[in-house]
C-alpha cells in the first residue's frame, strides 16, 4: 500500500517542521551567541565615529573577538530594527560573551574613566588636567556652566572656586565642558546645603561670600579640625573691619610666585592682597572642599584675630597681638 508523501506533508506538517527547524536554529544561535569571546585577556576596543556596524563586525572578527559575523550582526536586527553602534571606548573581558558586547555596543555602556579634583586646587589647575587627559575632548574653553541661572543670579562670571573638588566617573569621550558642568552643578549643591544651614550672624551677603571664606580657609590649613578656628578669625576680622591679612590671597594675586612673599608682595595694591584691601578678595583663590565650606558656614565662636603656624603644621591662636607676636617669634624664628 502506497502512501503519498502529499498526504503525510499537510500544511499543518511542513508549518510544523519548518517552525521546529527555525526553533534549532535559532536555538544554535542563542547558544554560540552566549558563550565567551574569544578573548583570554581584558583589553580596549575602540568604536569611532562614523564607523557602520559591518566594519565593526568585520573588526572585531578579524581580531579573533567574535566566532561569526553573521551571526553577530543576525542579533543585532533581531535586537534593534535599526541597530546603531555608539561611538566610545568599550571594555571587553574575557567573560564577556557577544550578545553582551552588543548590549554594549547598542547602549553605549562604554568603558569608564575617572577625573579628580583635588581639595584646594585652582581653576588652571584643573583645565591643565582636562587638557592632559587623553579621555577628556576639549571644546577650546567654552565654559557653559558659568551660565547656569544660580550663577547669573549670584553675579558669578568668574570660573575660579566653582568646581567642587572630588572623583568624577564618565564615559571616555566626554567634552570638557560637560565635566565641567557636573563638577560646577555638584558645587552648586554644596552650596544650597550650607548657605541654608549657615550661622544666620555671618557677615556673607551671599553664597558667593561665603564660597570665597571657604576658598581662603582651605588653603590656610589641611587640618580639619582647625578649619572652623581659622574661620572664625577672619569672620572676627571682618565684624570689626580688621583686614584679613591671608598670605593665600597674597600668592594668588602674584603672577609669577616664586615661592616666597616679598615685601613688596604685601605692599602691592590689587584685588587679592588682603594686607592692603578690606574684606573679602573678589573671587575665591582655589576649590574648596566640602569641610572648609562647613567651616565657613558654622565657625565655631571665639574671640581670636590672630594665628601663626608652628613647625609641625599646627596653629597658634591668639586673641592679643602682643601674644600673637610672641607665638611668632617661638614658632616661626
Amino acid at each position: 500500500m502506497k502512501i503519498s508523501i502529499n498526504k503525510i506533508l499537510t500544511p499543518k506538517i511542513i508549518i510544523f517542521i519548518f517552525l521546529i527547524l527555525i526553533l534549532i536554529f535559532l536555538s544554535y544561535l542563542n547558544f554560540s551567541f552566549n558563550r565567551n569571546i574569544n578573548r583570554d585577556v581584558k583589553s580596549i576596543y575602540n568604536i569611532n565615529e562614523g564607523r557602520s556596524i559591518s566594519f565593526t563586525v568585520n573588526e572585531l572578527h578579524k581580531l579573533n573577538i567574535i566566532d561569526s559575523k553573521f551571526r553577530f550582526k543576525v542579533f543585532a536586527y533581531v535586537f534593534d530594527i535599526y541597530p546603531q553602534f555608539k561611538t566610545g571606548k568599550y571594555y571587553l573581558s574575557g567573560s564577556d560573551t557577544e550578545f553582551d558586547l552588543l548590549i554594549k555596543f547598542i547602549k553605549g555602556i562604554t568603558k569608564y574613566e575617572f577625573f579628580t579634583i583635588i581639595e584646594g586646587s585652582s581653576f588652571y589647575n584643573i583645565i591643565s588636567s582636562l587638557e592632559n587627559n587623553n579621555s577628556i575632548k576639549e571644546i577650546n574653553g567654552s565654559y557653559s556652566f558659568l551660565k547656569n541661572s544660580y550663577f547669573i543670579k549670584l553675579g558669578i562670571d568668574n570660573p575660579e572656586g566653582l568646581c567642587f573638588p572630588d572623583t568624577y566617573k564618565f564615559a571616555s569621550g566626554i567634552t570638557d565642558d560637560t565635566l565641567l558642568t557636573l563638577c560646577s552643578n555638584k558645587m552648586i549643591a554644596m552650596l544650597k546645603k550650607y548657605w541654608k544651614n549657615r550661622d544666620y550672624s555671618l557677615p556673607y551677603k551671599s553664597p558667593y561670600d561665603m564660597l570665597i571664606m571657604a576658598s581662603i580657609i582651605e588653603k590656610e590649613t589641611a587640618n580639619d579640625f582647625e578649619r572652623p578656628i581659622i574661620s572664625s578669625v577672619f569672620v572676627n576680622r571682618l565684624n570689626i573691619n580688621m583686614r584679613l591679612q591671608a598670605d593665600p590671597t597674597v600668592i594668588y594675586g602674584i603672577k609669577d610666585y616664586k615661592g616666597n612673599i616679598t615685601k613688596k608682595d604685601l605692599q602691592t595694591t590689587n584685588e587679592y592682597n588682603t594686607y592692603k584691601i578690606y574684606g573679602l578678595p573678589k573671587t575665591p583663590i582655589c576649590s574648596p572642599g566640602e569641610e572648609s565650606i562647613r567651616a565657613a558656614s558654622k565657625p565655631i565662636k571665639s574671640k581670636f584675630l590672630y594665628f601663626v603656624a608652628n613647625k609641625k603644621g599646627k596653629h597658634i591662636f591668639s586673641t592679643d597681638y602682643n601674644d600673637h607676636v610672641k607665638a611668632v617669634n617661638k614658632h616661626q624664628k
